[in-house]
């Protein structure tokens, strides 16, 4: 079997790997959810189906992750709506 040390290094790295995978899973659902509801011209229906599916993701998430793996991706969520969600503000002349 592993040495101790070994095995505590090895799980402390997959547990490093696990956050990172998820904030850029976080970071890449939250594009893709926002990117989905923003678009006119698509029907209401794609737009309650893509809610209703991130919805059951959470949830999904919620009960079978373990919970340092659902906050890394709440923290990309988060992340992700700052980053594209909140209105852009316009430029004006001075700063052109």
């Amino acid at each position: 079997m592993y040495p101790a040390w070994l095995q505590i290094a090895l799980d402390l790295i997959g547990a490093l790997i696990r956050l990172i995978g998820m904030v850029l899973f976080g970071l890449g659902a939250g594009w893709v959810v926002l990117d989905l509801l923003r678009k006119p011209e698509q029907a209401w229906q794609v737009q309650i189906a893509v809610y209703l599916g991130f919805v059951g993701l959470g949830i999904g998430m919620a009960h079978f992750l373990a919970p340092a793996a659902l906050g890394g991706f709440g923290i990309g969520l988060g992340v992700a709506i700052f980053l594209w969600g909140l209105p852009k503000k316009e430029k004006t002349e001075e700063e052109k």
